[in-house]
């Protein structure tokens, strides 16, 4: 009976012992459920993060010499983005969705302020706007509420000097403005298709 017992009990041993073996040697999973992933580093230092707060989805990554996050891709308010920071912790690119819920992507400076400002706009319309260190807007380049190409340049101030695009008759229009925004001169193109300059003394 001893015996039967211990030949039983081998068995299961072995039997269990094949099936462990066989697990370890499989390299794919079909599924796999969790609420959080975190990721470490070879010392078990924590470098990312998988999950979901609330209603929204998260995953950051960072170096071991950043205290904060270098990446984060993340969801909020039923929109996504995606944020890169320097090794201060300032953000210096995110791409998402803007208030029109057509996309943006902002280039900023090391300390966070805006540099760079590509987006859809409006009814869909495309822009890209240059900012200077005050943070005031010094080139606009895009497109207009009336579905044509404008290029706009502000001093540093952001009072706007020089118009260069198309007018409400689908003509070319260049206006100069001085250092306060009141107009000076205008070149365009008058009712009758003629070239016409004008220089504004007052």
């Amino acid at each position: 009976m001893n015996q039967y017992f211990t030949g039983f009990i081998t068995a299961t041993v072995f039997t269990s012992s094949i099936f462990l073996f066989i697990g370890a040697k499989k390299k794919t999973i079909e599924n796999l459920t969790v609420q959080k992933i975190t990721i470490v580093d070879k010392i078990g230092n924590q470098i990312g993060e998988i999950g979901q707060k609330k209603n929204d989805s998260y995953m950051w990554l960072k170096s071991r010499k950043n205290r904060k996050p270098a990446i984060m891709i993340s969801t909020d308010n039923n929109s996504g983005s995606i944020a890169v920071r320097n090794s201060t912790g300032k953000d210096v690119v995110n791409i998402g969705t803007n208030k029109y819920s057509g996309g943006e992507i902002n280039l900023n400076k090391k300390n966070g302020s805006r540099s760079i400002l590509l987006e859809s706009f409006g009814q869909g319309n495309g822009r890209l706007l240059c900012y200077n260190h005050r943070e005031k807007e010094t080139l606009f380049v895009g497109t207009n509420d009336i579905n044509s190409g404008q290029i706009k340049t502000y001093n540093s101030l952001g009072v706007e000097t020089v118009f260069l695009g198309t007018d409400n008759n689908d003509a070319g229009l260049v206006s100069v403005n001085n250092n306060n925004g009141k107009l000076r001169v205008i070149v365009g193109i008058d009712d009758i298709g003629k070239g016409n300059m004008e220089i504004i003394k007052k």
